[in-house]
């Protein structure tokens, strides 16, 4: 098959050099690839998406498998992340004027807050003598909001807030104080320190009133804010990315 050089992409920039898009972006095999994947959506329609429903590994039998197996599945995407976090910082990094602030919210906002699956939420010491004072109560570390389904317990929710231990900025922030980690650094900055956890209305206040963005790893414990432990997420915290 001849292959034809591609029309000539329009010029960002007045300033950026000449590139040579066929070297970039292939040949017309690839545009012709591109709208056979755009004919096979026409023709077969959009994918009904099932957004709470948990991943097929995460369950057996419609039941959650357990808080181990799932910590491990968390590990794997934790892993996912931090490969996507190190491209997306170099990217920036070779990019800062292309791109500006708004890609650093992107990563803070929509791949680090948004990643799916990888919330294995936390119970302060206070925010667990609240939820015991329920009768059915029964733990819900490592359960996301909606998959506790117990009316007492969720009535107790209204008592809590479901905030993260470290703010989503420093995720953001890494970005630009940084020259680029590599994806080893960055899975242990997610298993260390990205956590969900419930805490009090009061500890919440407390945290607001100084710390909102900007937290040193030390506040909860100067406040007094005690996170009940889980050897599941411990077990992790210790491992390396594949």
């Amino acid at each position: 098959m001849n292959k034809e050089r591609p029309e000539q992409l329009p010029c960002l920039s007045a300033e950026l050099p000449d590139v040579d898009h066929t070297q970039q972006f292939g040949t017309t095999m690839s545009k012709e690839k591109a709208n056979s994947v755009r004919n096979h959506w026409e023709q077969y329609g959009t994918k009904q998406l099932k957004m709470s429903k948990r991943p097929a590994v995460d369950s057996s039998n419609s039941k959650l498998v357990t808080d181990t197996e799932i910590a491990q599945n968390i590990r794997k995407r934790m892993s996912h992340l931090a490969e996507v976090l190190e491209l997306l910082h170099k990217i920036y990094f070779e990019n800062t004027d292309l791109y500006g602030d708004r890609f650093l919210a992107f990563v803070g906002n929509e791949v680090v807050r948004e990643w799916p699956w990888k919330d294995f939420p936390f119970i302060s010491e206070a925010a667990l003598e609240l939820l015991e004072e329920c009768d059915s109560y029964s733990d819900i570390t490592g359960k996301l909001p909606f998959e506790v389904k117990d009316k007492a317990t969720r009535e107790v929710f209204k008592k809590l807030r479901y905030e993260h231990w470290t703010p989503i900025s420093f995720f953001r922030d890494v970005f630009h104080s940084h020259e680029p980690l590599d994806k080893s650094t960055y899975y242990h900055l997610l298993v260390n320190f990205y956590r969900v956890v419930w805490i009090t209305r009061e500890e919440d206040d407390l945290l607001n009133k100084k710390h909102r963005s900007w937290r040193p790893s030390d506040t909860y414990a100067e406040l007094g804010i005690d996170i009940v432990p889980h050897e599941a997420w411990s077990a992790i915290a210790e491992d390396s990315p594949e």
